[in-house]
C-alpha cells in the first residue's frame, strides 16, 4: 500500500469520510472505527499511516506543555512501541517532547491517545480476550487468539489481563421485577486453609418481565446473610429512610438460608413449585420410610395441586373483572386442597413431609396473587436460574480445575456479563474504557474526479478517497487549517 499527500489550504481536513474530535479521542476508537472499514492485512499499516499523519498535524500545530501550559519545545527522543490489536501488530513511533521551559518531557501521541503506559496492547485487544477465555481454557483461547490475530499471545499473558482486569465489577444497585439466587460448586486448590478442594459459588440474578437478564454478582466466600446485608446497603442510603425492597417477588428453591436472608429483599417470595415435587420424594422414602410407588404417588397428588394456568387481563374491564372473580375462587379452594392435603400426611404419619409442605403454603401461590394485583403473573419455578448455573459450572469445569476462590469467583462474573441479556452493561464499560463516541465514522467515498482516468478494477477503485475532519481542542489551541487530501494505490 503507497500513499501521497497534497496540501491544498490551511484547513485541517483529511478526506476520511467523517468529523472527528480529538478531545475524546483515543487509540482503541480509532482501531474500532477502521477495523469496521479495513478487515484485511493491510490493516495495520493503514493505521500506522494515519497516526503518522495525526502526529505530525499536533506537533507542527503547536502542542501546550501539559505541566507549565507553554508552547516552545523541542525533540527529546523517539521510541517504538508494538501494540497488539484485534487487527494485527501495530508499529507505532511515538515521539517525546522537551519544554523548553520547565524543563520536562512529555509524549503528545501517548497522551492524545490514551495509551497505557508500557502497555503492550489495545483495550479493544484485551477486550476481545477477555471475550475469548469465558468459554474455554487460557491455552485453548491462545490458541484461538493466535490463529485469529497473527501473532503470539502466551496464555499465561492472557491469565494476567484476567487477573487484573476491573470489567466485573458489577453494580448492585438496581431494582428488578424478580430476584433469583442460587449456587453451584467448582474444584478449588487445595491449601491449609480448607478442609476439602470443594468451593461454593453463590450467584444472586434479576429478571424483568420483558425478558432482561440483570446480574447483581457473584461470591465464593460471602454468606447469603453477608450478601443480602451487601445488596441492601448498596440501595439503602440512609439508615434514616426506610428500605424499599428492591424486588417485586423473590423465587427460591427452598433452601433455608436463602429465605431468610434474602426475603427483605422482595414484597413477595415465591417457593419454586418443581423443587416441591421434588424434593417431596426422597423427604417420604428416607425420612418417613415410605415405599418409592407410594412416595411418587403423593408427590404427583401434591403437583396436581400446586399449577393454575392464568389468563392475561383482559382490555375489556367487565371481562377483566370476571376472570379475576374466578381465579379468586379457584385459589381458595387450592389453598383448601392444600390443607385438606396436610392433614392427609399428618393422618398418614408422614410427619417430616408434613412439616415440609405446611411450612411452605405460604408462598407455593404467590404467583396467583401477583397476578390477581397487577395482571402479571411471576415465573413458578427457578429454571431460568438453574440453566444459567449449569452454563457457568460446565464452563469453569472446562477451564480448568484447583482455582482460587477470587478467581472462580471473577471468572463467574465475567461469565454472567457475558451469558446475560444486559450485555450493554459489558458493552459500556469498555465504550468507556476504550474512549469510544462517535467522534469517529470512517466511511469510504468515491470521488470520481480525482481517481487516475476514473478507471475501476473489477469494481474496485484503483484510488480511494477518504474525508476526516479533524478538531484539536487541546487545552484551547485552536490549529490554522490545513487540507490533506490522501489517495491509497491497492
Amino acid at each position: 500500500m503507497s500513499g501521497t499527500h497534497t496540501v491544498i489550504s490551511n484547513k485541517i481536513s483529511m478526506l476520511f469520510g467523517s468529523e472527528i474530535s480529538l478531545k475524546d479521542f483515543s487509540f482503541s476508537q480509532l482501531i474500532v472505527a477502521v477495523k469496521n472499514l479495513f478487515d484485511t492485512e493491510g490493516v495495520p499499516g493503514f493505521v500506522k499511516a494515519l497516526v503518522i499523519l495525526i502526529k505530525s498535524l499536533l506537533i507542527k500545530s503547536g502542542v501546550d506543555c501539559p505541566h507549565c501550559g507553554k508552547d516552545k519545545h523541542h525533540l527529546h527522543s523517539k521510541s517504538d512501541r508494538k501494540l497488539k490489536t484485534s487487527i494485527g501488530e501495530v508499529n507505532l513511533v511515538l515521539t517525546r517532547l522537551l519544554c523548553l521551559s520547565c524543563k520536562k518531557t512529555f509524549n503528545p501521541m501517548a497522551q492524545l491517545f490514551d495509551l497505557d503506559k508500557y502497555s503492550r496492547k489495545s483495550r479493544e485487544f484485551e477486550k476481545f480476550a477477555l471475550e475469548t477465555v469465558t468459554d474455554q481454557s487460557f491455552r485453548r483461547s491462545a490458541t484461538v487468539i493466535n490463529k485469529e490475530a497473527g501473532f503470539e499471545t502466551a496464555h499465561s499473558t492472557l491469565h494476567r489481563w484476567f487477573w487484573n482486569t476491573d470489567a466485573v465489577n458489577i453494580n448492585q444497585k438496581k431494582r428488578v421485577d424478580f430476584l433469583i439466587a442460587d449456587g453451584t460448586g467448582f474444584k478449588r486448590s487445595k491449601s491449609d486453609e480448607f478442609d476439602t478442594n470443594k468451593g461454593s459459588i453463590k450467584v444472586l440474578i434479576g429478571y424483568n418481565k420483558n425478558g432482561e437478564v440483570i446480574p447483581f454478582g457473584a461470591w465464593t466466600r460471602a454468606s447469603w446473610k453477608d450478601i443480602g446485608k451487601y445488596v441492601k446497603n448498596q440501595n439503602h442510603p440512609s439508615d434514616k429512610i426506610k428500605f424499599k425492597p428492591i424486588a417485586r417477588t423473590l423465587i427460591t428453591d427452598g433452601e433455608e438460608e436463602i429465605v431468610r436472608q434474602l426475603k427483605k429483599l422482595a414484597e413477595s417470595h415465591q417457593r419454586c413449585l418443581f423443587h416441591m415435587t421434588h424434593e417431596l420424594t426422597p423427604l417420604l422414602r428416607y425420612k418417613d420410610t415410605v415405599g418409592k410407588d407410594e412416595a411418587i404417588k403423593i408427590s404427583e397428588e401434591l403437583n396436581e395441586l400446586l399449577y393454575l394456568d392464568l389468563p392475561e387481563v383482559d382490555a375489556d374491564p367487565l371481562k377483566s373483572l370476571e376472570d379475576k372473580l374466578k381465579i379468586e375462587i379457584k385459589l381458595k379452594s387450592m389453598k383448601e386442597a392444600i390443607d385438606d392435603f396436610i392433614k392427609e400426611l399428618h393422618a398418614l404419619g408422614y410427619s417430616k413431609a408434613k412439616g415440609f409442605v405446611e411450612n411452605a403454603k405460604a408462598q407455593l401461590f404467590t404467583y396467583i396473587d401477583n397476578w390477581l394485583k397487577t395482571g402479571i403473573s411471576n415465573p413458578k419455578v427457578t429454571s431460568l436460574v438453574e440453566r444459567m448455573m449449569r452454563e457457568i459450572k460446565r464452563r469453569i469445569k472446562r477451564m480448568g480445575y484447583k482455582w482460587s476462590d477470587q478467581g472462580a469467583e471473577k471468572m463467574t462474573r465475567l461469565i454472567l456479563l457475558q451469558l446475560s441479556s444486559t450485555k450493554h452493561f459489558w458493552e459500556t464499560h469498555w465504550q468507556e474504557k476504550m474512549g469510544i463516541n462517535a467522534n469517529i465514522n470512517l466511511n469510504p467515498q468515491i470521488n470520481s474526479q480525482r481517481i487516475h482516468n476514473n478507471e475501476f478494477k473489477q469494481g474496485i477503485p484503483q484510488f480511494i478517497i477518504f474525508t476526516l475532519w479533524v478538531k484539536l481542542f487541546l487545552q484551547q489551541i485552536f490549529i490554522n487549517d490545513e487540507v490533506f487530501v490522501i489517495m491509497y494505490n491497492f
